[in-house]
Order: structure tokens, then C-alpha cells, then sequence
């Protein structure tokens, strides 16, 4: 496979790392104006600062890893193009972009794979947490935590577009084909909270770009268990109702378990979910990458609270 890997930002070289280490990846064309960027040599490699030059080549999608305020015109350039797409989160900037895309789809009649870069889709904790959600059913409540210091991977996007749409996309997935209603919501320049509703469940996101410590942390609450989750530690506890640990013989309530270490081992979340892309592109399912839709109805959940 042949790829095309537009921009070589902070995030752009993450990409063109581990598309290198993908085996089925024969070819990178690389784009981005400040060759300054082309750090990294390698013969599967061809770099450019004009990306017309990659016009005319064959490759079997293109990886767009531009500022969000460029995602449009890319994506508009090679939907028309007729051309398998990836694109880092969020898909677009605004709603007028989304009404604006989603009319070229039709017009075009673009049936190309789209898939969008939420990469905590394949955090490991995130795709147990799915597996746990199915097996015991929609809980009482969820809470997601996501504090990270502003840094300068981000520039031209707010705390909601930034750090809070990762959430909403998880609650996505975590709720499929569930409506997602928007209750109440506060929004600063760098903090957001924002209380949702899905089926029977309360979800609470809050996302802050002030703190000094990086927390990334979902807890869960059934009636009689509570499950937080540490998506930076790769740890997973569950604190049982005093009821199960008598039942079980056990006197310390403060004890709690992480489940089997083999669930718990780091993976390279970028590089399995760019992988899983290559598969859809030759036509296997598609099971952790979000698509379109997911990624279109996550928006306008975002777009919502941010009214």
C-alpha cells in the first residue's frame, strides 16, 4: 500500500513513525511547507513542500494530520478525488463544514473509506471497558476525567475540541446507536464540564487545559459496584458493595483487584488503529476505527454543548 501524509507536525511525525513500521505500508508520500520538518530518512519515503507534486501518484489513502482549520479543504479536495481517507480528530472545524461536506459526499457520490483518528478507541482499558459495559448493561452513572497541560501539539482548536471530544467519541461507542442528549454544560476557555444523558445513564465529562497533573480517568457506578478506570496507568479497579466482600470472606472494605495483567499490557494504540484502517481499506470489518458517522453525530453532541 501507498500512502499520502499530510502535514509533519509534533502529531504528523507520530504518524509517519509508525506508518514505517506497518508491514503492509510499502510507500509514504510526505507533504508538509517547512521541509524543515523532514527529519527522518528512509528510501519508502519521498517528501515535498508542494503537494501538488503528489497529485498524479497512486496511493491508496491519504493521512491528514493538518491544523483542524485545514481539514475541510483537504478532505473536500480528496473526496472528490475519489480517495480513501484518515483524518485526526475532529473531523472538521464547525457545523457550516460538516452541512458543507456531507453535501459534496452526496453530490460526488463519494463511497470511499473514512476513518477518524480517535485513538483512545484502542487504549486497551477503553476496549474493556466496552466489553464490561455489554456484559453488565448500562450503568447508573459515568464520569470522564481528561486534564492535560496545554501544550504546543494544540493551537487552533478550544478545551472541548481538544481534549473533551475524545470522551464524547468513547460515550459513542460505548453507547451505540443510543442517542446522546446534551443536559447542561459550562464552558471557559480551558475548562469544560458538561452533563449528558444517554438511555438511563448520567454521563458527566470534564475536561481542563489549567492543571499542572495529566489525569485521564473513568469511573463507573452500578448499584453494587464501582469501577474506576486510569487510562495513563493502565490500571483497572473495582470496589465491590461490603455484601460481596463478606460473601466472599473478606474484612478489608478498602480492598480492591485490577483484573488479569495480560489486559493490562501497553499496546501502540496509533499504530493498531492506522493497521485496522489499511484492513478496512481492503475490505475487513471494521471494529475499533471511528467512521463517518460516529464521528459526524460526536460532533454535533460537541457542537451542542458548545451552544
Amino acid at each position: 500500500m501507498k500512502v499520502l501524509l499530510i502535514w509533519l507536525g509534533k502529531m504528523g511525525q507520530f504518524h509517519l513513525q509508525n506508518l514505517l513500521n506497518i508491514n503492509s505500508i510499502e510507500h509514504i508520500y510526505a507533504f508538509d511547507v517547512f521541509p524543515e520538518t523532514f527529519k527522518i530518512s528512509s528510501t519508502k519515503i519521498t517528501y515535498s513542500t508542494q503537494l501538488k507534486d503528489f497529485d498524479t501518484k497512486d496511493f491508496d489513502f491519504v493521512d491528514i494530520v493538518a491544523p483542524t482549520k485545514f481539514h475541510f479543504l483537504y478532505l473536500e479536495k480528496y473526496i472528490r478525488m475519489k480517495k480513501n481517507i484518515f483524518v485526526e480528530k475532529p473531523i472538521v472545524g464547525n457545523k457550516e463544514e460538516i452541512e458543507k461536506l456531507e453535501a459534496i459526499i452526496q453530490q460526488e457520490d463519494y463511497n470511499g473509506k473514512i476513518g477518524v483518528g480517535f485513538i483512545e478507541r484502542f487504549n486497551v482499558v477503553s476496549k474493556f471497558l466496552k466489553e464490561e459495559l455489554t456484559k453488565r448493561g448500562n450503568p447508573e452513572q459515568i464520569e470522564f476525567f481528561r486534564y492535560n497541560p496545554a501544550s504546543t501539539r494544540i493551537w487552533d482548536t478550544g478545551v472541548t475540541e481538544d481534549l473533551m471530544i475524545h470522551d464524547i467519541d468513547l460515550v459513542q461507542a460505548f453507547f451505540e446507536n443510543t442517542p446522546i442528549h446534551v443536559v447542561w454544560k459550562n464552558i471557559n476557555s480551558d475548562t469544560a464540564t458538561a452533563l449528558l444523558k444517554a438511555d438511563t445513564t448520567n454521563i458527566i465529562l470534564s475536561a481542563n487545559r489549567i492543571t499542572q497533573q495529566k489525569i485521564r480517568e473513568i469511573k463507573i457506578y452500578y448499584q453494587d459496584v464501582t469501577i474506576i478506570w486510569d487510562l495513563i496507568l493502565w490500571k483497572i479497579e473495582f470496589f465491590h458493595k461490603p455484601e460481596t466482600y463478606l460473601s466472599q470472606k473478606w474484612q478489608d472494605l478498602s480492598i480492591s483487584y485490577l483484573v488479569d495483567e495480560r489486559v493490562l499490557i501497553k499496546n501502540n494504540q496509533l499504530k493498531e488503529e492506522l493497521e485496522e484502517f489499511c484492513t478496512i481499506i481492503h475490505g475487513w470489518e471494521r471494529k475499533n476505527v471511528a467512521d463517518y458517522a460516529s464521528s459526524v453525530n460526536g460532533f454535533r453532541v460537541l457542537e451542542n454543548i458548545l451552544q
